[in-house]
């Protein structure tokens, strides 16, 4: 679906990505972590079967449960992009998932923002944005009557009213 919204949720989708991008590493790290422990335990020995195996239980699993909250938070992020109507759900999802998985403090806060997210849809006018001048009240009307005008027959001047000659071309008004 395309965007919906007049105003997109920029800040909540790039922290909960950074976050959930983050978590991704951090998981990747454990699992690597946990292999190559293992097999350097191994290799040096003195270890127990039971102490290897639960050393790289640990590791792995810890690692594995970290990679699949940071790839949804990853997707439920693009799906808040994608759909931002719906950004209470997939703000919820990212909250949740962020709390429980690696993703931290970047994925909490983009849950966050995407809990307090309010859409514009197309077509309506936003609650902010540029105001229209304010210009105050109207004049008042002048206290004084101006003086009735006349135009000058020959040049086309305007006279005052009680004036008898044009004081352009000469000739008489009135």
């Amino acid at each position: 679906m395309a965007n919906q919204v007049q105003n997109e949720p920029t800040a909540a989708y790039i922290l909960s990505l950074i976050g959930g991008i983050i978590g991704l590493l951090i998981s990747l790290g454990l699992v690597a972590w946990g292999a190559l422990v293992t097999i350097g335990i191994g290799g040096v020995g003195g270890f127990y079967y039971g102490e290897l195996v639960a050393i790289m239980v640990t590791y792995l699993g810890i690692g594995i449960w970290c990679l699949i909250t940071s790839i949804l938070i990853i997707v439920f992020a693009r799906k808040l992009k994608a759909n931002p109507l719906q950004h209470s759900k997939w703000g919820a999802l990212i909250l949740v998932f962020s709390i429980i998985g690696p993703a931290g403090l970047l994925a909490l806060i983009g849950g966050i923002l995407a809990l307090v997210y309010k859409p514009i849809p197309y077509g309506a006018s936003p609650q902010y944005g540029p105001q229209q001048p304010y210009y105050g009240p109207p004049p008042q009307q002048a206290a004084y009557q101006q003086s009735p005008t006349t135009i000058c027959p020959q040049c086309g001047t305007a006279v005052a009213s009680n004036v008898r000659f044009c004081p352009n071309c000469g000739r008489q008004v009135n």
